[in-house]
């Protein structure tokens, strides 16, 4: 099912939580709506529901307007943050209670709840009650009664949010898994970066109610669209550098800051401009004897974790985080270390807004 979102406004007062999106959602896709709390990505999941009218602007579920239809006749299932599962009904109780709220019965119930049951591998817990179940199977009950419907439109409102850490992980695979063998639309929100990569096909980037960015996963990560993108989409290091020269055959601009002069690509660029570039902190790399753009620092911190080790450095004026794997102990560096740090010349990103 294709989903369309034109000129979406909403507002609570004089408070405009959505402003003017417009967004279109592929048929099948896994589509998540990324931001910080009060963004207004949950408000617009909602509209896409039918809690909330938009004040303004369409939506549209393969080519045609919704906003006539209440939410129990949109067609789709919704998986809340809280679960909201009966306590007093079973878990195949809980999964069959939509079926029978749209008047399917006997063994049509039976067979489908068995077979969703299944899917998310509960089959044997279906007698039990949602007091007996762990967090993540509390929250497979709710996913299996979302999809037993077999709606057009998945929507889920940060339905991991509530479970602890390793948990998440392996929830969400399962989420995915499921999403991807029933082949359904699906609209995720959720405010965790790492989780909107893991299991996203797009990524809608949302700030104070404005769309910053659609794009894959990688786009996103790699090649944000501005400052707020680059910020919130995983640790980065931004560096004000102020443009010497540019090139625009090469695409190759050279511009200094804290005295060392670098050299990188960018879209364009002008002498004396103000260039600020982002990096990633495992862009940054001990330099070689081969290396360009070698800047000096000095270790102020280091964190261990385990599979990489997390390095505080002061440099440029400002201190940078710098990210290496810690396979190699024997070259751990120590807090008051100097250091030779490099870039490649196609690692940095502009970011002017």
């Amino acid at each position: 099912m294709v989903i369309e979102l034109k000129n979406i406004v909403k507002r609570f007062g004089q408070n405009t939580v959505v402003n003017h999106v417009d967004l279109t959602i592929g048929d099948g896709e896994f589509f998540t709506l990324l931001g910080p709390s009060g963004c207004g990505k949950t408000t617009l999941l909602r509209m896409i529901a039918g809690f909330n009218d938009p004040d303004e602007g369409d939506i549209l579920f393969g080519g045609e307007s919704i906003l006539h239809l209440p939410a129990h006749k949109r067609d789709t299932g919704m998986v809340f943050q809280n679960y909201a599962l009966f306590p007093h009904l079973s878990v195949e109780e809980n999964v069959a209670y939509g079926l029978r709220a749209r008047g399917i019965k006997g063994k049509e119930v039976k067979d489908r709840v068995r077979d969703i049951l299944e899917s998310v591998q509960l089959g044997d817990l279906a007698s039990r009650y949602p007091r007996q179940l762990s967090g993540g199977q509390q929250q497979r009950v709710a996913l299996a009664r979302a999809l037993v419907i077999r709606p057009r439109v998945l929507l889920c409102d940060e339905p991991l949010s509530n479970l602890d850490a390793k948990l998440r992980v392996s929830m969400r695979e399962e989420i995915r898994r499921i999403q991807q063998n029933l082949g359904i639309t699906t609209v995720y929100v959720t405010h965790d970066q790492e989780e909107a990569m893991a299991v996203s096909d797009r990524i809608a980037i949302f700030y104070a109610g404005h769309l910053q960015q659609v794009a894959s996963p990688a786009d996103i990560y790699f090649t944000p669209a501005n400052r707020f993108t680059a910020e919130f989409m995983g640790s980065c290091n931004i560096v004000e550098t102020q443009c010497t020269a540019f090139d625009a055959e090469s695409g190759m601009a050279k511009a200094v800051c804290g005295g060392v002069e670098f050299s990188f690509r960018t879209e364009q660029a002008e002498a004396g401009e103000v260039l600020p570039i982002m990096l990633r902190p495992d862009w940054i790399e001990p330099a070689t004897a081969d290396s360009v753009n070698v800047f000096p620092g000095v270790v102020r911190e280091r964190m261990f974790l385990g599979d990489s080790i997390v390095y505080q450095v002061e440099a440029l004026g400002r201190t940078l985080r710098v990210d290496m794997p810690s396979v190699n102990r024997g070259r751990m560096l120590n807090t008051g270390d100097n250091i030779a740090l490099s870039f490649a010349p196609e690692s940095p990103v502009t970011v002017r807004k």
